[in-house]
């Protein structure tokens, strides 16, 4: 007796109403992590940055989970070898953009990239230094941004009626100013808010339109890893 699978059939109405739990809810636990860091509720740096992590990826995930297991939303995680040249181009020619932001921003290049103390080598560093920011936020970003948000979006509008081409960009537009929204909320000042937001619209526009030309997340998730991997690399490698 054969075994007939049924396909995931994408809710997008669902899955905007999921994407927008999981943006207040981010929003929200990220202003409760920067509290409890300014009060002093905890003081090991090491936890501190796990909570910074864990407020934004927990109600993201969250958001991803339910739309999937629930709501049936297909997230395109799915990679072809041609995803990795793609990817490659798009994360050089965003950070490339990126540096040019924050050189007309702060005047140089580099201000808001990441940056270490004391180096220890322990499971914290490894965490911190590139788990974190060049792996696990990548993959995880990518699944909310590209695979929800901008599929519920695209999805949305082409019911409502919108033709293929407006659909996608408007679709690109959301998805990028989301994903620049959630970066600037621990911005320190002005002109912070401003580089780091035009930054990750570039940013986030452009793997929304690889994930919208493609129809997968492969390409989106290679350029993420390397735009931030851009950043982080020399902040390691400095004396």
């Amino acid at each position: 007796m054969s075994t007939v699978t049924t396909p995931r059939v994408l809710d997008a109405p669902r899955g905007l109403t999921d994407a927008t739990v999981g943006v207040v809810l981010a929003a929200l636990f990220v202003v409760f992590a920067g509290l409890a860091a300014s009060k002093l509720w905890v003081t090991d740096p090491n936890l501190s940055l796990l909570l910074s992590y864990l407020a934004v990826w927990v109600p993201l995930l969250g958001a991803v989970g339910v739309a999937w297991y629930r709501h049936g939303h297909d997230l395109g995680l799915r990679f072809r070898p041609l995803d990795l040249l793609w990817g490659l181009s798009i994360g050089l020619l965003a950070r490339s953009m990126a540096s040019a932001v924050e050189l007309l921003g702060y005047g140089h290049v580099g201000t808001g990239a990441v940056t270490f103390g004391e180096t220890v080598y322990d499971g914290w560093w490894l965490f911190g230094a590139l788990a974190a920011p060049v792996l696990i936020a990548p993959l995880l970003e990518e699944l909310f941004f590209r695979g929800l948000l901008l599929r519920s979006v695209l999805g949305t509008t082409r019911t409502a009626g919108g033709g293929r081409v407006s659909s996608s960009v408007i679709a690109v537009v959301v998805s990028g100013l989301v994903f620049a929204l959630v970066h600037t909320l621990t911005a320190g000042s002005t002109t912070a808010v401003v580089v780091v937001g035009v930054s990750t619209f570039v940013f986030g526009a452009s793997a929304a339109v690889l994930s919208v030309v493609t129809g997968r997340l492969g390409g989106a998730v290679v350029a993420h890893v390397t735009f931030n991997a851009l950043v982080v690399v020399p902040a390691l490698l400095a004396p």
